[in-house]
This record gives structure tokens, sequence and C-alpha cells, in this order.
């Protein structure tokens, strides 16, 4: 139940760090309402299984040491529940162990996939071939994303290759390498008073026969996933609010890939009164891991190098101007709304922009359930006054604010 009553009164400089405390352990559970629910989870899990089974199982596939893993924000624990309800987008590799790309071309390896999905009676109504996927639908649920991928004989850092149809060319990628740089990252903690435990650990995964299973649900998140679940969030709301900018504004993996270094630099600056101030700091450290530089006809190149692969890209797509100045808009607005928060006074007025920014439905239920909480105390007699703040105990103290945890693996 978050400690409403902390965000009221005129404050110390200890009060002040532990109203921020509560700041963040409000936006820890609209991260939570964010995620995706426990029962889908369980459905997305099993039929994950289920479909990886069933491909593992043919012949071809079989032959070519097919190995499957989460990627993208599935992986990371950093999915965002869709802005109206759409389908949750979860994404896997699918990749081919023994098949190399002087063997096969693009559209074999897609045809491979494809093919083997359309002889299911059950998948056959369901899949859809995409640009560089193969798609199952589960009509208002999930749609599963599935990469097929061979292995890429020259990269020293382990990366693979992913067909490109239309183009016809091998594109590289590691989003395994991704996750193991980013899970160190976000398991790095700064220096604080009495950090809890709990904003910190990260997430695993484990490796099980020909597939990896999807990420356990129950780990705590920790500030840097918070903080990319918010701004993600964040973009959704502003994109929604500015059509004209929605086809320049900043897609998940630049977000994530900014966060994550602004998040490394942030911890070795200096001692923080809150994880709120932390993610304060992030958010705004990340426009300086963009690189600009200028081409021999005076054109600006953008750059957000993808850390686990040698030459690509995130911002290939950055052609013109208005990619970074939309992301530079959006970046002022999701810097300037996250510090309004601190200038707020009470609940009522924490909801009106909480949900003019997030989005109404998961901070409504957060407010909601808190309300609920409070009316069980007092129906119970369990309220009591908070205690005075001690500097040295700002996190144990927020700790007796008891933080449900939801569950979920990660867009």
């Amino acid at each position: 139940m978050i400690n409403f009553n902390s965000l009221l009164t005129a404050e110390s400089p200890a009060q002040r760090a532990a109203r921020k405390t509560d700041l963040f352990l409000l936006l820890d559970q609209i991260g939570q309402e964010l995620e995706i629910p426990a029962a889908r989870y369980q459905e997305a899990e099993k039929r994950y299984g289920s479909v990886i089974t069933y491909l593992d199982d043919c012949p071809v596939l079989g032959s070519l040491q097919p190995h499957a893993f989460p990627q993208g924000s599935f992986a990371l624990g950093t999915t965002v529940r869709p802005l109206h309800g759409e389908e949750y987008d979860l994404d896997f590799i699918y990749l081919l162990q023994g098949a190399r790309p002087h063997l096969y071309n693009q559209q074999q390896i897609y045809d491979f996939l494809f093919q083997r999905l359309k002889g299911h009676g059950t998948y056959a109504g369901m899949v859809e071939l995409k640009k560089r996927c193969v798609r199952i639908i589960y009509a208002n649920e999930f749609h599963l994303d599935i990469t097929p991928a061979v292995s890429n004989p020259v990269c020293r850092q382990g990366s693979i290759l992913v067909p490109d149809r239309k183009l016809k060319i091998w594109k590289p990628s590691n989003p395994a390498g991704y996750v193991t740089w980013f899970k160190p990252i976000a398991a790095l903690v700064p220096r604080t008073q009495q950090f809890d435990k709990e904003f910190s650990v990260g997430r695993h995964l484990v490796t099980l026969a020909s597939a990896e299973p999807v990420p356990a649900q129950s780990e705590p998140r920790g500030i840097l996933r918070r903080a990319v679940q918010f701004m993600k969030r964040h973009r959704d709301v502003f994109r929604e609010n500015n059509p004209q900018l929605a086809d320049f504004a900043p897609i998940s993996v630049i977000i994530t890939t900014l966060a994550a270094h602004a998040y490394q630099k942030a911890i070795g600056l200096t001692a923080y009164e809150s994880p709120f101030d932390v993610m304060h700091t992030v958010i705004e450290l990340m426009p300086q891991f963009i690189d600009i530089y200028y081409d021999w006809q005076g054109k600006r190149i953008y750059t957000v190098k993808n850390p686990t692969v040698d030459g690509e890209n995130f911002a290939d797509k950055w052609q013109t101007d208005e990619y970074y100045n939309t992301f530079m808009a959006w970046h002022r607005a999701v810097q300037q709304d996250l510090l309004n928060l601190q200038n707020l006074r009470g609940r009522d007025e924490l909801r009106k922009s909480l949900q003019l920014t997030l989005g109404g439905s998961e901070v409504g239920r957060v407010f909601d359930g808190a309300t609920q909480a409070i009316s069980r105390a007092r129906v119970e007699d369990r309220l009591a006054v908070a205690a005075p703040v001690r500097p040295a105990s700002l996190i144990t103290a927020a700790a007796a604010i008891s933080v449900p945890r939801n569950n979920f693996f990660g867009q």
C-alpha cells in the first residue's frame, strides 16, 4: 500500500527522500500493472512450449539442431501492456544451429518454418508471414513472433544471421548477447542509503533441452527495467497525442539501449537519495549516447550502436532529422512529466497526472487498489501513523509499504 501521507506534508531532507521513494514505489506498482497478467503468461508459456515441440519434431528442422529462446522485451523483462488492449507481442528466435548461410538462402529458411506451421491443423489458420518472422496469432490475447535464424560462423561475438526475405540478405543480430549485456547492467546497485535488494535483483534465463523457457514472472524488475517500462508507455501515449509525429517516435530497442548506457553511467556519478532520483538521472543522460556525425555532403548521420554486433545501427531508419527531433521532443516531455511528479501533493493530483502521461487503466487499478487496502485496514483497525524516517534507513522505512509483486516476462 502506497503511503500517500508522505506526499502531503512539509518535509525535512529525510522526509523528501522517503517521499521520492514512495513515488518510485508507485511507479513500480504501475510497472507491475503494465505487465502481462499471470493467467495470460501461463497460457503463453504453455503455447510457446507446444509450438517449439511441434517445430522440433519436423524431420527437416529437427535435423538442423534447432534451439529456441525468447528475445527482445520478452527476455529483458520490459514488456509493456498495449495501450488499447491489443495483443501482446512476444518474440522468439528459432535458431537452426546446423544451418549455414552458404547452404540455404533466406527464403528457404522461412519456408522450412512457415510450411511446418501451415501443416498443423490448428496453426494453419493462425499463421502469418511477416518481413522477418512468422507470426502465430492468438486472437485477443497475444501473438508469437518466431524469427528463424542461422549460425554466423565468422562472428567472434556469437551473433546470428536473420534472413531478410525482401532484401534477400542476411542481417546480423545477437538477441541472446543483448540480454547478456543488459542483465548485468540492470543488476548494478546505485550508491544510496540502505538500498533494498528488491530493486536490484536481475532476471535469468535457464537453458532446457532445445528451448529456453520464458523468463520467470516472480522476480523483481529493478530501477532500470521500471524506467524502460515507464518510458515505453509514455512514448506510446506521446505518439497517440501527437499523430503527426507517430511515424518518427523512437522504437523500443533504442529506448532500452540508451537507458542501459545511461544507467551504467548514472550509478557511478554520485550517491542518490532515492530510486526516483536514479530514474530521473537515467532519463536525463540518454541523449548523450546518440552518436551524431556528418557525411561528406554535410548530412547528419545518427547512430545508436548495437553493443553486441559490430556495425549494427538501431537508428538506421533515422535518415531524416525528423526522427532525432521527435526523439528529443519526446525526451523533453518524459523528463518534464517525471519531474512534475515531485511537485505534486496528494493522491488526486498524482492520479490525474499519471493518467495523462501513462494512460488511465493501469494507473486507475493501482490507485483503486490502494484505496481498497486503506478501507480494509480501517475496517480491521489496522491503520497507523508512519514513524519519522531516519536518513540512514530510507528504503527500510519505505519497505513498510507493502508492494505486492506482479509477474511476467518481458516490448
